[in-house]
């Protein structure tokens, strides 16, 4: 019996067919009047709260709205996309091409430009990669060799509602 493994080759050997670097999530920009409305919204919702009797309700509203604050407040970290022959590097967390169902690409500049990809778990989990500038031809030309294209697929209404109310 033959115990030796088959090991796949190292990923040092593992060569990079496509590579740019590119915001982890596209900021919108916020004026004054988005945290004017934000800021009302959060009040209605505590007085909501006060008004029912519910002081855990209204706390967890000021507090949902600080760790908002917080997170959002801050500029997206610059990652490094790497298209490979093995798979997709993703800002240091590698997804290997037999880990994913499908991918689709979203191009209407100048509001969206992304790569999604589905992988194979239960909850088919999706990733988001923003393009930048990248050539989306060149990107769907290597991938199509490797994983299976949804054609036509769009933004989620989750992502269109982010995108419209400026939520990230």
């Amino acid at each position: 019996m033959n115990t030796q493994e088959t090991n796949p080759a190292p990923f040092e050997h593992n060569q990079v067919l496509l590579e740019w670097k590119t915001p982890e999530f596209v900021p919108h920009p916020r004026d004054i009047r988005w945290f004017l409305a934000a800021g009302i919204l959060v009040l209605i919702l505590i007085v909501y709260a006060i008004l029912n009797d519910s002081a855990t309700m209204a706390i967890v509203f000021i507090v949902l709205a600080g760790v908002y604050y917080l997170i959002h407040n801050q500029e997206p970290k610059i990652i490094d996309v790497r298209i490979t022959e093995l798979g997709i590097d993703v800002g240091g967390k590698f997804y290997p091409y037999n880990t994913i169902n499908a991918f689709w690409i979203v191009y209407n500049p100048p509001f969206v430009r992304r790569l999604y990809f589905r992988m194979g778990t239960k909850s088919f989990t999706e990733v988001k990669v923003e393009l930048n500038h990248q050539n989306p031809v060149e990107l769907r030309r290597l991938l199509a060799g490797e994983i299976p294209e949804i054609e036509g697929a769009q933004e989620s209404v989750t992502d269109i509602l982010i995108r419209l109310l400026r939520l990230q």
